[in-house]
């Protein structure tokens, strides 16, 4: 089986040229499949793993390698305007909460407090956009005893708990910290939550299914206090963001995940609505609607199936947001297709065009990559802020030889897979195909992933892809057996089913270095598991078997410490991944979930070291780095969330069960989510 090289040298991702990138010389890439290398510069030294290992630990805080510490930038419920009360769970109302700081925030983002492009390399304010991915009911409102007691009220000020949070940051005497604003509606701090005016733009904005849910939701949510919108906005906001991307004309890309959590009611009522085209909302791949203790008039109109059958086609976008202009109405991008969207990263082809990354976290989906019509024009912002609503859509399809192809999407081509599939499917136009693009991928070919979360795209200082491609695939507990991409670790029975409780790290290299490419070639970059385990199989905190080799196609891929369920990564100037996890905790019991570190190039396995563990119950988000890379940040979701043993704080509460978790403020205090802010003690530059 023929495998691509890795690679010797990678530069930093799109995160990390806000990080000062944008001056340094185009690095060299090592021959890969296509045979083809960028000419330019050569690359600096790479800079050594120098910190200590992080012990495992189930600790109650932000663990850390000696010489470094970390403080609280934000948490939920922080005000982000002057004159608000101090933060009281109970008393939170959604006025409150829609000028606070959201819960269980996810991905994180940083911009140049005045858009240029390249990015500033140093500047000493910042805008950071957060996503507040989801509400964790069980850590809201402390004084409530039992699921049933939650009133309407707090039902919607949960909702207004999610979104996007826009804020300004500054250094001040060494530091980063939040500038508050005036007043709402004055300066640039603000929340977008589900209730927010948007617009939808592109192929499928006027589909039926998005028309007929758009009445209700602005029959539901009428004109609060004279906010500004265009005529043709739908007040639903947006809503669990997960993941994202940023674009070189300076907007925030933020992706809708598992939007099926909004819902309240009975799935037969989206049957009984839409008939014959039940599928058209992808209701088999979905699991909404979640059961709820809750009575349906205490859930806001919008939310409720019975009365808004087609309320799900109006999330899982990929949302554009301004964080230049609190005025601006965010805009969803339909020519980007619905999905449970986990990330939106960008890449320049060779030619101008614009290339978006996104992986579709569930089980057994896609990944998929965009690529606009119209070029970038680095002069022009306002010239390139609908770029993303033309363009053509693709699905990837990996091969067994190490190769692949982007499948690309159209009525067409897909309609035509349905047909010679027997399948009912059929496809009336763009606008239906976007709307349930899962089903035309599905029926293209378009390979099963083992829950592609993050994706980072290898750009030179002008955003232009360099054609390698990082994908965070987390794990998959269905997976039966071995497919492209989507490897089985050694085990004692090679031919029996084998799930991916551990996940790993995919890459894919762009034919002839370009992101506008129709073909690739793929290699595993990493395994998660353990590489000095003695055994093939250990036990998870749950007492089930897991596969832990790290070994993959007869080869080891990492070496150092163990991790599990890749979510987040991050590239560093000086060519180090940072991988975030999400539930390794749950395949290695004795270590909450951390922050591991590898070097990107390399023939032999990967030295991986751990920097950083998050407190119990917590899942770790949306690395990244400031400019100069004296500060390194994320996101500490749902702390809290479970106890040591893995015991689900949502069941335990109702018993009387103290919080697991008291981060970040220690003591007694209630669980808050929160983004902090990683130093070294000396003020050196993070890992070096």
């Amino acid at each position: 089986m023929r495998r691509s090289k890795h690679l010797n040298e990678l530069i930093a991702s799109r995160r990390a040229l806000l990080g000062g990138l944008a001056g340094l010389p185009l690095l060299n890439l090592a021959a890969c499949a296509t045979g083809q290398a960028s000419a330019a510069a050569p690359a600096p030294a790479t800079a050594p793993l120098t910190f200590a290992d992080v012990a495992a630990t189930n600790a109650d805080t932000i663990s850390l390698p000696p010489g470094y510490s970390w403080r609280t930038l934000v948490a939920w419920g922080d005000p982000l305007f002057d004159n608000a009360a101090p933060f009281d769970p109970d008393a939170l109302t959604r006025t409150e909460q829609e000028r606070r700081f959201g819960q269980n925030n996810d991905m994180l983002a940083l911009f140049a407090a005045e858009h240029a492009f390249p990015p500033p390399s140093d500047p000493q304010r910042i805008i950071l956009c957060a996503n507040n991915e989801y509400t964790s009911l069980e850590l809201m409102f402390p004084s409530v005893r039992a699921p049933g007691d939650f009133t309407a009220e707090q039902i919607e000020t949960a909702y207004a708990a999610v979104g996007v949070t826009v804020l300004d940051v500054e250094r001040a005497h060494g530091g980063w910290r939040v500038v508050r604003g005036a007043a709402p509606g004055q300066g640039r701090n603000r929340r977008i939550t589900p209730f927010t005016p948007v617009q939808f733009a592109g192929p499928a904005k006027d589909h039926p299914w998005i028309a007929a849910a758009a009445r209700i939701v602005n029959e539901a949510e009428p004109d609060r206090g004279g906010v500004r919108a265009p005529r043709d906005a739908v007040r639903c906001g947006t809503a669990a963001n997960c993941a994202g991307g940023l674009t070189p004309w300076g907007t925030y890309l933020t992706a809708e995940e598992n939007f099926d959590g909004l819902f309240f009611g009975d799935l037969r009522q989206i049957r009984d609505a839409v008939g014959d085209d039940a599928y058209a909302l992808d209701a088999s791949s979905f699991g909404y609607p979640y059961p709820t203790p809750f009575p349906a008039e205490r859930i806001p109109r919008q939310f409720r199936i019975g009365e808004n059958p087609h309320g799900p086609a109006l999330y899982g976008w990929v949302t554009e947001i301004d964080p230049y202009d609190p005025h601006a109405a965010p805009k969803k991008r339909t020519a980007l297709g619905r999905k449970k969207n986990e990330c939106a990263t960008t890449a320049l082809t060779r030619d101008g065009r614009v290339a978006v990354y996104m992986g579709d976290d569930q089980r057994n989906e896609h990944v998929y990559k965009f690529v606009t019509r119209g070029r970038f024009d680095p002069t022009n912002r306002a010239a390139n802020m609908d770029l993303l609503d033309e363009g053509e859509l693709y699905a990837a399809q990996f091969h067994e030889d190490g190769r692949g192809r982007w499948l690309h999407i159209t009525v067409e081509a897909a309609n035509a897979a349905a047909a010679g599939q027997d399948s009912p499917i059929r496809f009336r136009d763009r606008a239906d195909l976007l709307v349930r693009v899962r089903e035309a991928a599905r029926l293209m070919g378009a390979t099963p992933m083992d829950r592609p979360e993050d994706i980072e795209a290898l750009c030179d200082g002008e955003w232009r892809g360099l054609g390698p491609v990082l994908i965070a695939c987390t794990n998959n507990s269905e997976r039966g057996f071995d497919r492209p991409g989507n490897p089985r670790r050694e085990s004692e029975r090679p031919n029996s089913a084998q799930s991916n409780l551990a996940g790993h790290v995919l890459r894919i290299d762009e034919a002839g270095g370009d992101s506008g490419a129709e073909a690739f070639s793929w290699d595993i970059f990493a395994m998660g598991g353990d590489p000095n385990a003695q055994a093939l199989v250990a036990a998870t905190r749950a007492g089930a078997p897991a596969h832990v080799s790290t070994r993959a196609y007869g080869r080891e891929t990492v070496a150092g410490v163990r991790f599990a369920c890749p979510d987040n990564l991050f590239i560093d100037s000086s060519h180090r991944v940072w991988i975030a996890t999400d539930g390794s905790d749950a395949v290695f019991a004795d270590c909450n979930d951390c922050v591991v570190v590898a070097q990107a190039h390399g023939e032999g396995p990967r030295e991986l070291k751990r920097f950083l563990v998050g407190p119990v119950g917590s899942e770790i988000c949306g690395p990244l780095m400031a400019p100069d890379e004296r500060a390194f940040f994320c996101a500490i979701q749902h702390p809290g969330g479970n106890d040591a043993a893995g015991a689900d704080y949502a069941q335990s509460r109702w018993g009387g069960a103290p919080p697991p978790s008291h981060f970040p403020d220690g003591g007694d205090a209630w669980p808050r989510s929160a983004v902090v802010v990683v130093t070294r003690d000396d003020g050196g530059r993070i890992g070096d």
